[in-house]
């Protein structure tokens, strides 16, 4: 149990802080595109008003407000065109530009023409990626301006890699420091469990002898003086706590397991041996039993621990069952692609829309109080089924239909087929027949074997 939330906690706090530095290096990168971007938009702007070309450094400085020289600003790679009316290149300026011939300045052009955006990005056949500004004037022709961003993208990509580095490499130290401190953490919890379960196992046995005799000295009292109301409580009373305390154990002993000792057991036959058990019970107060199972559903898991699961909550069902009314008990495989035993457990119960269905599963929660005290409930056998049916992977849903009932559905992983009884039996049977063949033909060798030796001597 203990391991499965210190993987919680691990995974809690694992993805916390992958949210946590997701959120950081988002907004750092994010806002280096936003900068990287602003700044190209500026510098298109600069060689807009300029002609195609840039102003001296001074206004260069001013506009994007960082300390420039004639030594930045040559490093600046650009070119600009004008183009007519009919879209025909008047002139060029390729200056800043060195790998970039007039034939491919031309044709970019055209391509930036054909898009007819005002802004945009191309790239070209060797990867240098460039900004753009379309200029249009009322005489039609059009100014066009064309910014190397090749170094700006590189940056925000290089950022990019820096960013993902940094966040695997902190994930890793914080996941290692996780595993690390979780066992302290987890540490009080686990000796306050123990002790827990110390207490509820002493307790269940120090508190089962006084009961014992109370309910000795009750049948003795019943002997001599008859039974009457006061020794018919007494007999409830002890009844109810001697219920309670194996409760108790038995769910300490299943929320001390994380898993079972998995074998294939057949749950179609353990849920109609169950449902038989209770069917006449049913009938004998009053209420209608009907059973859907399928045959031959298997399920991997412990048969006694299944049983189990499958009594409380027939027993359940009974036990809240309206006067009159009807317990269902159904079993069918469940899915289409990955297929899964389903077991359905209802009975008719209207006040069932009364009930904190999101307490349902809760330890010592009982839905009824004065039903409770009729019938002797405890308020921990759905609890009990809750952590059955979690250290066997499965789940647990609880669904009340107005004015109809309620209706508890377990879906559990199926497992192989098992051999029926029968081929149980012949197959005990044939080992036992080989062993026992192997033993006389042991037995016949050793003989034969001393003969020779006695002869031979």
């Amino acid at each position: 149990m203990f391991r499965r939330l210190r993987l919680q906690f691990i995974v809690v706090a694992t993805i916390a802080v992958s949210i946590m530095l997701i959120s950081v290096i988002g907004i750092l990168n994010a806002s280096k595109y936003a900068t990287s971007e602003k700044r190209i938009n500026k510098i298109l702007d600069l060689l807009s008003e300029n002609n195609g070309v840039l102003p001296d450094e001074e206004v260069v400085e001013k506009i994007l407000g960082r300390k420039t020289n004639p030594d930045i600003i040559v490093q600046y790679r650009y070119f600009s065109a004008y183009v007519d009316g009919s879209n025909k290149v008047i002139t060029m300026n390729t200056e800043h530009i060195a790998n970039l011939s007039d034939t491919d300045v031309v044709f970019y052009v055209k391509k930036i023409l054909s898009g007819n955006n005002k802004y945009g990005n191309f790239k070209t056949t060797d990867g240098q990626k460039f900004a753009y500004k379309l200029n249009s004037y009322e005489d039609e022709s059009k100014l066009i301006v064309v910014l190397d961003t090749t170094s700006y993208i590189e940056d925000r990509d290089d950022l990019i890699d820096t960013s993902v580095f940094i966040f695997f490499s902190n994930l890793v130290f914080f996941i290692i420091i996780f595993v690390i401190f979780s066992g302290k953490v987890m540490m009080p919890f686990m000796e306050n469990y123990r002790n827990q379960k110390a207490f509820i196992t002493n307790a269940g046995h120090e508190l089962k002898t006084p009961l014992a005799i109370i309910s000795a000295n009750n049948e003795l009292c019943e002997m001599i003086n008859g039974e009457n109301e006061w020794t018919k409580s007494t007999k409830e009373q002890v009844e109810r706590m001697t219920d309670l305390i194996n409760r108790l154990v038995v769910l300490s002993r299943f929320e001390e397991k994380s898993n079972v000792i998995e074998k294939n057991i057949n749950f179609s036959d353990i849920v109609t041996k169950s449902s038989k058990s209770f069917k006449s019970l049913a009938i004998k107060g009053g209420k209608n039993f009907e059973s859907d199972i399928q045959n031959d559903i298997c399920i991997s898991g412990d048969d006694g621990a299944i049983y189990e699961l499958v009594n409380i909550l027939i027993d359940n069902a009974n036990k809240y069952c309206d006067e009159s009314g009807t317990i269902g008990v159904k079993l069918m495989v469940h899915g289409i692609t990955f297929k899964k035993a389903k077991l359905v457990v209802s009975n008719t119960y209207k006040d069932g829309k009364n009930v904190d269905y999101s307490k349902f599963f809760d330890r010592f929660y009982r839905v009824d109080l004065s039903r409770t005290k009729a019938t002797g409930g405890t308020g921990l056998g759905l609890a009990i089924v809750k952590r059955i049916v979690e250290i066997h992977n499965g789940k647990i849903e609880v669904d009340s239909k107005m004015n109809e009932g309620t209706e508890i559905s377990i879906v559990l992983p199926i497992g192989d087929s098992v051999i029926s009884s029968q081929e149980e039996i012949n197959k005990n049977t044939n080992k036992e027949k080989t062993e026992k063949k192997k033993n006389i033909f042991g037995f016949l060798k050793k003989k034969n074997k001393k003969s020779i030796i006695e002869n031979t001597s």
